[in-house]
C-alpha cells in the first residue's frame, strides 16, 4: 500500500516557503490542484482516490510523459474506467482524438526538479 499523503515546499512572495501535505486518501483536491502537484503524487494513487474527469485521466493519468514510476506505466484504460466509473470508454476515446500534448504548459519534470 502507498504511503498518500506526500508533502512538498512552495515558494510563495519574496521566496517565504512553506510545508503543504496532500493526503489523497482524506481529502479531494481540484484538478488544477492535482495538475500543479502531478510530479509530486503516484497517478495510481490519484487514479484510486480522487474523481477525475475524461480529458484529466487522458491528458496526466494515462500520458507516458508523467508516467514515472513502472506502476504508473502500467496504466490502462480498463483501470481507468475502474476506479472512475463515471468516466466511459467513448469519453477516453473522443479525448484522446482531440488531445493536443502542447496544450499542457505544465513545466516538465527536470525543469521542476531544478528550482
Amino acid at each position: 500500500m502507498h504511503n498518500n499523503i506526500i508533502f512538498f515546499v512552495i515558494k510563495l512572495k519574496k521566496n517565504n516557503v512553506h510545508m503543504i501535505g496532500m493526503d489523497l486518501n482524506k481529502n479531494k483536491y481540484s484538478l488544477k490542484t492535482l495538475k500543479e502537484n502531478i510530479y509530486l503524487l503516484n497517478l495510481v494513487d490519484i487514479l484510486r482516490t480522487q474523481k477525475l474527469t475524461a480529458r484529466f485521466a487522458v491528458h496526466y493519468i494515462l500520458n507516458n510523459i508523467y508516467q514515472l514510476k513502472k506502476e504508473e506505466q502500467e496504466i490502462t484504460i480498463e483501470d481507468v474506467i475502474k476506479y472512475q466509473p463515471h468516466i466511459t470508454i467513448t469519453s477516453l476515446i473522443n479525448e484522446q482524438l482531440l488531445y493536443e500534448s502542447d496544450a499542457d504548459s505544465l513545466e516538465d519534470f527536470e525543469e521542476i526538479s531544478k528550482k
